[in-house]
């Protein structure tokens, strides 16, 4: 991974929205057009990204002069967290999870937690996340599974030297 993580400024709005937007049309292309356009227009709008960051922490991956990545802690709730298509299982992904994981830790945080969509649930899996719970919620008259998932945050411990 060579990108470069760091926090959200407002003026990183647009580029942030677009990576959204992006992303859902890209990896949710087999889902339905109602399904996407709740992601897009409700949960990740322009606002609700903004209002996260400003309630917690957002951070952004920068690569190549470019916007490639995503992710917020509220708390002790990872939300948000997205890895432009072009550039998904090249490890962003996992710096912007563990970056965030370190913040949680910063602040006291012991276990952190998550929703995730199917499409995401493998990744999270891989990182160590445990389904505490499948759910579902609805879009107009269509239900849509999603998960909720926490993992049991640990120090890392420092490389030994000598």
């Amino acid at each position: 991974m060579k990108g470069k993580l760091r926090e959200f400024h407002d003026s990183d709005l647009g580029a942030v929205k677009d990576l959204i937007d992006e992303t859902v049309s890209a990896c949710y292309s087999e889902y339905p057009v109602e399904y996407r356009e709740h992601l897009a227009e409700e949960h990740h709008s322009r606002k609700r990204i903004l209002d996260r960051a400003r309630e917690g922490f957002t951070l952004v991956l920068e690569y190549e002069g470019r916007i490639m990545g995503s992710g917020t802690l509220i708390g002790d709730s990872i939300q948000g967290v997205f890895v432009h298509p072009s550039h998904q299982r090249k490890g962003f992904g996992k710096a912007i999870m563990r970056e965030l994981e370190e913040r949680a830790l910063e602040k006291g945080v012991k276990t952190v937690s998550l929703e995730s969509t199917p499409l995401s649930k493998g990744f999270y899996d891989s990182l160590g996340y445990a389904t505490l719970e499948e759910a579902t919620f609805s879009v107009g008259k269509r239900s849509f599974t999603y998960y909720k998932m926490a993992k049991e945050l640990r120090a890392r411990e420092a490389p030994h030297s000598g």
